[in-house]
């Protein structure tokens, strides 16, 4: 091996992530996720580092050799997550990031800090976030009142909610403009995204396109970009009570699919990710249904990942799992997903039934046409 290739092998310093926690138990998992990103996404094998609280800390230590650092590559991006907190950091190896919180009952990440020297940890913390708690104090204070009210207005809480997804999708729009792409912008622009599509706001998703075509290059590959622009493609989401709509769509091993073809059955489209933390502990549940009753019914898991990634997974389950090459942004947006999980359950006519997010109410509506007595005890 020549030497220029050798001294790609050796070893650089860790990043440490590490904490002492008060009011979080000991034996709590806390868990650091990261990002190599490549030619087609992200190669995210074994991409999740877990330690547990013991007497209060938490000890992590991210390795990285010089093969790591290839062009392009981005060594920098982690999700630091404890408690239903998930925490952006940025920082390079080497470096030590301390973090501290306090937990809420609202899971707020406001009441939690990581400290770290890198310029992008600085800009999301110090230019991003501060600008978002700024344009959202007024209508954040509103919504506290009312949570405090004794007869509680959920409608008005609802309502408040609402108010302030809209307020900070136009605030953020508006400070974008005139800030540099890159990953806090990435990862900025998927958030806003995620919140009009919440909204169902057309108008709001044609600025958010506006953004896109000014700001990103087309050559800039990210994962937050491409989820955004699935977010805001511009599509007639499918009405329960319609005809599915046919798609073709690729196993592992390359053999084509349609949408279709299990008419007959009861359907079930899954669109999920790698990143969904709710999707990885479904999975095995999921499975087990499935093994179950695959004389009623078949099971489509769509990933909404790069195909680079979706190729890596090595899931095991007996269901289909099936990608079109393109991250899925027109199937789940046709189909009505606003994100993972997403259910759609399809008659063996081919009418949808029932269009959902989340793995609880999916099941809900599933055992009312396919029963389950181990899925109804969980359910009580």
């Amino acid at each position: 091996m020549p030497v220029a290739d050798k001294s790609k092998e050796i070893p650089m310093k860790p990043l440490i992530v590490e904490g002492e926690l008060s009011g979080i138990s000991d034996g709590t998992p806390v868990a650091l996720a990261f990002r190599v990103k490549r030619t087609n996404g992200y190669n995210t094998a074994n991409n999740t580092l877990v330690d547990t609280i013991r007497n209060g800390k938490f000890h992590i230590e991210k390795k990285f050799i010089y093969k790591d650092f290839d062009e392009n590559d981005d060594n920098v991006s982690f999700i630091f997550v404890v408690d239903g907190i998930s925490l952006p950091i940025y920082a390079s190896p080497g470096a030590t990031v301390k973090v501290s919180g306090t937990p809420s009952r609202r899971k707020d990440v406001r009441t939690w800090k990581a400290e770290s020297d890198h310029p992008l940890h600085k800009e999301f913390y110090d230019d991003y976030l501060a600008f978002e708690q700024e344009s959202l104090s007024a209508i954040r204070k509103k919504i506290n009142a009312a949570k405090e009210e004794d007869d509680v207005d959920d409608d008005l809480i609802d309502k408040l909610e609402r108010e302030k997804d809209s307020v900070y999708v136009v605030s953020m729009l508006n400070y974008m403009k005139e800030r540099e792409c890159n990953p806090v912008f990435a990862s900025n622009l998927f958030r806003i995204a995620f919140a009009a599509n919440r909204l169902g706001s057309e108008s709001l998703k044609d600025r958010i396109r506006h953004l896109l075509w000014s700001k990103v290059p087309t050559d800039y590959e990210d994962q937050d970009v491409m989820a955004a622009r699935g977010l805001v493609l511009k599509s007639t989401p499918l009405k329960t009570g319609s005809q599915m709509r046919d798609f073709i769509l690729y196993d592992r091993k390359g053999k084509e699919h349609k949408l279709t073809q299990f008419k007959g059955k009861y359907t079930v489209i899954e669109f999920t990710s790698k990143f969904c933390g709710p999707c990885l502990q479904a999975m095995p549940i999921l499975d087990g249904y499935y093994k179950r009753h695959k004389d009623k019914i078949e099971i489509i898991a769509i990933s909404v990942d790069p195909e680079s990634i979706w190729m890596e997974e090595k899931n095991n389950v007996s269901y289909h799992e099936w990608n079109d090459h393109k991250g899925a942004d027109e199937i789940a947006s046709f189909y009505g997903s606003k994100g993972t999980p997403c259910f759609v359950i399809i008659d063996p006519e081919g009418n949808v039934l029932n269009i959902s997010h989340g793995t609880a109410t999916f099941f809900k509506n599933m055992v009312g046409y396919v029963p389950d007595a181990e899925i109804e005890k969980l359910l009580k």
